[in-house]
């Protein structure tokens, strides 16, 4: 479970971005974080995953404390992200990124896991001696998820992965995402389309101005007349 307590924190001193933010994602779950641009919910992961440079409060996995901890001790905890900019490495091929994600893995597992990926998206099967530079969008976001989950993380975080594509290809993505939930991994969730994320996830926040304004399950969430009204444009 990662727990966050009363987190306070941004890129300089005395300027927060971040204001006292609560949060709870049960083990297994998917818990999204919804809000309007400029409202922290990228600065919250990178809080999570050490790039955050001041903060304070507290974070927690499965209770040990990960709070002030620099990415790399982050990421040897289990915890994963897929960074708003997707960060796959254009240079090289999928199969190379792939391989990447599963560094320090035995041979045999290597393989094992780079199939499962491929399984798991079938398109990047079709690219696999492809650099990753020159695939689509969709393609480097499915990339960008698969290498990620190459480490089998604990937690995964992910910032934004609709953005720049074409609703076709967020529906899928979506939907893969949907398929995650209940196993050993915790996902949290960052994203601006509040219809999507809510429907998949299990448990929702609103973030606005780096304070958590509203929670609940994610359907009750989504039904809630302010959250319809504020960002989906139902009255």
């Amino acid at each position: 479970m990662l727990e966050i307590s009363e987190l306070t924190g941004g890129y300089f001193p005395r300027n927060p971005v971040l204001h006292g933010v609560s949060l709870r994602a049960a083990s297994g779950s998917l818990t999204s974080v919804i809000g309007a641009n400029g409202a922290g919910k990228s600065s919250l992961l990178g809080a999570v995953f050490g790039f955050l440079p001041h903060v304070s409060g507290q974070i927690t996995l499965d209770g040990k404390p990960l709070t002030g901890m620099k990415s790399h001790s982050v990421a040897r905890e289990g915890v994963r992200m897929v960074p708003e900019n997707r960060g796959t490495l254009p240079s090289l091929t999928v199969l190379e990124n792939l391989q990447l994600g599963g560094l320090g893995l035995p041979a045999p597992e290597l393989r094992h896991r780079v199939e499962a990926e491929l399984d798991r998206f079938p398109r990047l099967r079709e690219r696999l001696r492809q650099r990753a530079g020159m695939l689509s969008g969709g393609e480097q976001q499915m990339l960008a998820i698969a290498r990620t989950l190459m480490a089998r993380p604990r937690l995964l975080l992910l910032d934004e992965p609709s953005q720049g594509l074409a609703p076709v290809i967020v529906e899928q993505i979506f939907a893969l995402l949907g398929t995650l939930r209940g196993g050993d991994m915790t996902i949290v969730l960052v994203e601006q389309d509040v219809g999507l994320s809510l429907e998949i996830s299990d448990y929702g926040y609103v973030l606005e101005k780096g304070r958590v304004t509203r929670e609940g399950v994610a359907s009750t969430l989504l039904a809630d007349p302010y959250v319809r009204e504020a960002f989906l444009g139902v009255a």
